[in-house]
């Protein structure tokens, strides 16, 4: 591979070795004792000399802002503390995601700890769809409820919150998804991506803004006393929760949101949820919570009950403290999710025959729709994204109905695409933002977004680009290497995993494991390394490696545990071919 010559790999993508200023990497390494290749990564993600410190200790109380710099706070908060003194009762209406349900186990354990009951309540996906409803929230009231807290919906919900207003139920809104110029009649809409709000925090899971609402609470009652007879509440111990929902809804693991998930992950290593203890132990999780294993494993059964299950599982594991309990619902997750698994697998299939048969060079994104369970659709439009690098839209029809969700790519706003579509009466109903979205939209009318959307994307610059962040040698793929990086964690959006080229070296016994992986070694002269290519069969990168026909392998350096033992490997992201 010659340097600084574009070349396209195996998936058409162009590999970029990232350039540094050689003098921005010396002082790193000079001022913190930093290896080379840890002061390069640093340097490559904006880190400098002023903000290394925030970044390599990064301390929720030193970047943690005061939570009535939100608006609306201030009257969530007041009227939540009435409800408290008053005796009413309380209820949290949550989304059936993961950041829906560790928001409403995150407000519900925090109202526990206070000695306040609430209970939570889940709209069924298929049922009731997305958000607050007006059938739920009159049962709420009838119910005796007087106070209910939309977390991760509800900022779009205006008929809703009015019905509730007639029947005297007051709702308070907890969100981060994007807002119009209109806001609901709500008590208070707390939400950092409201149109006019100025909030420099808008990259916060709904879980995040969910825990500056706790911290908020726990002052004004600290300062009204309420403490002086009883125990205050240790706030970081919820931290886990906010680690779990912010990465699993890939928020930007960036400034605060770096600080929640790293100390996050280690109140999750300290056991003290049970829900999320018996769920570990019941899946064989050994090692130390870790950002990937959120993503891809916890998250996902946390997300099955939402999807093909019971909504409320997820958020009733979290909450719970009964072990009897949440054993059970742990083994109810882990059945829906081995279900959705294969569910996923079908559809996917028929949808990726659709893209190819339809797929027209110069496509500027994907809509594909057929007869799928709605709660796989945002699981397919996440792999076709990653498979086509286009913005991805999969359509769910039932009865002259498609509920549709949305993926997108850098430089592709679909929640906004989504709200445009809405003011035009292209679809029902819809919200997002900008790498996720969803809609509701009448069958007739699928043809007519498509052009829409086709006008709308038309002018993005579609380059599918894979960003190095240097050249390694085999024999420099080891542990202590890999202990190195660590010190970047915790990875995400906005804090890539450091991703690296290895040039001239050999595929050695590659072998098909497990439905689609293929494992293999990369050797170069004397030296190998294990290395590993996920869902990789009857894939163009997949045959290369069957064939071992390559010039260069691009990817991540990665440690797997085995019985106890821990070696290192390389993940094969993409392949140069000889040519």
């Amino acid at each position: 591979m010659l340097l600084g010559v574009e070349k396209r790999s195996i998936t058409n993508a162009l590999w970029k070795l990232q350039e540094v200023d050689q003098r921005e990497i010396l002082t790193l390494t000079q001022r913190f004792e930093l290896p080379e290749i840890l002061a390069r990564t640093l340097v490559i993600r904006g880190v400098n000399v002023e903000s290394a410190v925030n970044f390599l200790y990064p301390l929720i109380r030193s970047l943690l802002p005061d939570p009535f710099h939100l608006l609306g706070m201030d009257k969530a908060i007041l009227r939540i503390i009435r409800a408290i003194n008053n005796g009413e009762k309380i209820a949290i209406f949550g989304d059936y995601d993961v950041d829906g349900a560790t928001s409403s186990a995150l407000i519900n354990r925090y109202l526990k700890a206070v000695g306040i009951h609430s209970i939570i309540y889940i709209p069924d996906r298929v049922n009731e769809g997305y958000g607050l409803n007006v059938d739920a929230l009159l049962q709420l009231k009838k119910n005796g409820v007087n106070l209910c807290i939309s977390v991760d919906c509800g900022t779009l919900a205006y008929q809703p919150i009015e019905d509730a207003k007639n029947f005297d139920l007051d709702i308070i809104v907890v969100d981060h998804h994007l807002g119009t110029e209109k806001l609901p009649n709500a008590v208070a809409v707390v939400n950092p991506n409201r149109i006019d709000e100025s909030s420099p925090y808008n990259n916060l899971a709904a879980v995040g803004v969910s825990f500056l609402l706790i911290v908020a609470l726990n002052k004004s009652l600290r300062e009204q006393g309420f403490f002086i007879s009883k125990k205050e509440p240790d706030l970081f111990d919820l931290l886990d929760l906010v680690a779990l929902g912010t990465v699993c809804d890939v928020m930007q693991i960036t400034g605060l949101n770096r600080a929640f998930v790293l100390q996050g992950l280690k109140v999750m290593s300290a056991r003290k949820n049970v829900g999320l203890r018996i769920l570990f132990d019941a899946l064989g999780i050994l090692e130390k919570p870790s950002v990937s294993r959120l993503v891809f494993n916890i998250g996902p059964c946390i997300n099955a009950g939402g999807r093909i299950g019971e909504a409320s599982l997820g958020a009733r594991l979290l909450s719970t403290d009964d072990e009897e309990e949440a054993h059970s619902i742990a083994l109810k997750l882990i059945s829906f999710n081995n279900a959705r698994k294969m569910m996923e697998n079908e559809a996917l299939l028929e949808a990726t025959i659709q893209v190819e048969s339809s797929m027209q060079s110069g496509a500027s994104f994907i809509m594909v729709r057929g007869d799928w369970h709605q709660g796989i659709i945002g699981i397919i439009a996440s792999r076709l994204k990653e498979q086509f690098h286009l913005p991805t839209i999969v359509i769910s029809l039932n009865n002259g109905i498609g509920k549709a969700s949305c993926r997108s790519i850098p430089g592709v706003d679909i929640g906004a695409a989504v709200l445009s579509a809405k003011f035009t009466n292209l679809i029902i109903e819809g919200g997002g933002h900008s790498m996720a979205a969803g809609f509701s939209i009448k069958e007739d009318k699928i043809n007519d977004l498509h052009s829409f959307f086709t006008k709308r994307f038309t002018n993005f610059i579609n380059d599918k680009v894979l960003k190095a962040d240097g050249i390694v040698t085999v024999k420099a793929i080891n542990l202590s290497l890999w202990n190195q990086l660590q010190r970047l964690e915790p990875f995400g959006v906005g804090n890539p995993e450091p991703r690296f080229i290895i040039q001239g070296a050999k595929i050695k016994k590659p072998e098909v494991v497990g439905v689609d992986h293929i494992k293999c070694f990369i050797a170069d002269n004397d030296v190998m390394v294990r290395a590993i290519a996920f869902r990789s069969v009857n894939t163009r990168l997949g045959s290369a490696i069957m064939q071992g026909n390559v010039e260069a392998v691009l990817g991540k350096i990665s440690v797997n545990y085995w019985n106890g033992n821990e070696f290192v490997q390389f993940l094969i992201e993409d392949i140069l071919t000889i040519r």
